[in-house]
């Protein structure tokens, strides 16, 4: 039985990532020098071959993000024009928050590293275009945590 495609991805995303942590601990490179996304486009569900020649190739584009460190959170705030929140997916995994959306022919995609994050403290709002993620650092008094953090959207 073949791999399925996603599986792949997977698989070469974290020998991708492996190959970064060896040469940071060697001290090759220093955390934060390259930022690296892995995408995979395929055919929206129900969309025959035929209709894919008519189609403009989409643009895939990282988004423009700001990411503020305040005492005890950061907030990781990400442009996304012309999208609504069901254009937005995005999954919290193994401490980097991947997120993915579409509008007008763009395709966003990022990955964020939140290592610093506590568990399950992870929330995110929406406005006009604009998601903001929000965490607690670890270590920090956690207090109450919104409803729906963590990992809610699969991309």
């Amino acid at each position: 039985m073949a791999e399925e495609p996603d599986e792949r991805i997977n698989q070469y995303t974290e020998l991708i990532r492996r190959l970064f942590e060896e040469a940071m601990k060697a001290g090759e490179m220093q955390p934060g020098e390259i930022n690296i996304i892995i995408a995979a486009a395929s055919l929206p569900k129900g969309m025959d071959l035929a209709e894919q020649g008519e189609m403009k190739k989409p643009v895939v584009r990282e988004p423009v993000f700001e990411r503020q460190e305040h005492q005890d959170s950061v907030t990781i705030t990400a442009d996304l024009p012309g999208t609504t929140p069901d254009d937005i997916r995005y999954t919290l995994q193994r401490g980097i928050i991947y997120l993915a959306a579409r509008a007008d022919g763009i395709i966003y995609r990022a990955a964020y590293p939140v290592e610093d994050a506590a568990e399950n403290t992870l929330t995110q709002t929406y406005k006009n275009g604009v998601i903001e993620f929000t965490y607690k650092k670890q270590g920090q008094n956690i207090g109450n945590v919104h409803p729906g953090s963590g990992s809610s959207n699969d991309i």
